[in-house]
């Protein structure tokens, strides 16, 4: 067989690998953004619907609805941590606070409308809980980083509680709660979640 008549054979079987690659990201598509438009359980007709093939096409790629929600939830987080550009460790803190929020605030802000999805998810998915986890330890990290010289000058037994207390200050549940509990304005609820950020840091200066 030459490389011609090769190469004309796995023509057919590259083209539909490319067909079910497209047809499975229009459903993934579909169903992210009936989540981002508040569903809590996107149903397969809607999300077929959307992504203009039939239901049955839609369990062809996926074994059921929670597998198809995981992919959902991995391309939102992995657009959420990817975007997170890394925050300067130098400077006046009161600037890396304002970074910090900025970021936070961003990020949360396109989680908000699905965020009653997320929650549902992690709670019946073992996988979407772990990969939940993956904003926390991010979110961790990232403190770590921007607040190496604050954190170790403070005594060690204060340390891991004040990365913990700021940590919990920026998890996502915070914004939520700002945004959607207490109803305020997103300029409001980064200026509401700088405060307790720098109260933290101001509360473990005034122990020493």
């Amino acid at each position: 067989m030459d490389g011609q008549t090769l190469h004309t054979k796995q023509l057919p079987t590259a083209g539909r690998g490319d067909r079910v690659a497209r047809t499975r990201e229009s459903i993934v598509a579909s169903a992210l953004a009936l989540a981002a438009a508040g569903q809590v359980a996107p149903i397969v007709r809607d999300i077929a619907q959307m992504a203009g093939v039939s239901a049955r096409t839609v369990f062809q790629h996926f074994a059921d609805t929670a597998e198809l929600y995981v992919a959902v939830l991995g391309r939102v987080l992995a657009a959420l941590v990817g975007e997170a550009p890394e925050l300067a460790s130098a400077g006046p803190i009161e600037q890396r606070v304002s970074s910090l929020i900025d970021q936070c605030a961003d990020r949360y802000e396109q989680l908000r409308p699905m965020w009653t999805f997320v929650e549902t998810l992690q709670r019946r998915s073992p996988e979407a809980a772990d990969m939940i986890s993956q904003i926390y330890s991010a979110n961790t990290a990232q403190l770590s980083q921007a607040f190496s010289a604050e954190l170790g000058a403070l005594p060690a037994e204060s340390r891991q509680r004040t990365l913990t207390a700021l940590a919990l200050a920026i998890a996502p549940e915070s914004w939520v709660v700002l945004r959607q509990r207490l109803g305020l304005s997103v300029e409001q609820a980064r200026e509401e979640l700088g405060f307790v950020v720098q109260s933290v840091f101001a509360t473990e200066a005034a122990r020493r």
